[in-house]
């Protein structure tokens, strides 16, 4: 087996520490240490549910940009900001070129976001299944 690389253990680790820095967040926003059992379920369910949604729509967002969906708008960002700024006009080119300069150099490497992603939110349906075990025990 492979022995995984320092990049690859950088992306993990700041993924997972930007997640798990979010649920401690959430959490300490609320009442957490004196919150009933049944409370503290539904707070932990929502707790990993926001950074593991956020996650994996952000690499979502990443896989549109990468198939060409947000070129119009990254064009655009960017001839503006050469127009307002004095000196930056270094390139002018032509929407065509934008994209086939783009192209040439495709998006890699973002998997881990959807990794890190699911492991919160697998973790936040197990907080949701033990929520509605101790809400409805009888049935």
């Amino acid at each position: 087996m492979k022995k995984p690389s320092g990049k690859i253990l950088i992306k993990y680790t700041a993924a997972s520490l930007f997640c798990a820095g979010l649920t401690w967040l959430y959490l300490a926003l609320r009442d957490f240490s004196s919150a009933p059992e049944l409370e503290r379920c539904r707070m932990l369910s929502d707790a990993f549910l926001i950074p593991g949604l956020l996650m994996v729509l952000f690499g979502l967002l990443v896989v549109l940009s990468g198939k060409g969906a947000l070129d119009g708008i990254s064009y655009a960002l960017r001839r503006a900001v050469g127009m307002l700024l004095p000196g930056s006009r270094l390139r002018e080119e032509r929407f065509f070129d934008y994209v086939e300069r783009k192209r040439e150099k495709p998006l890699r490497g973002y998997g881990f976001l959807f990794v890190v992603g699911g492991i919160f939110l697998l973790v936040s349906i197990f907080y949701y299944i033990r929520f509605y075990q101790l809400y409805l025990p009888g049935k």
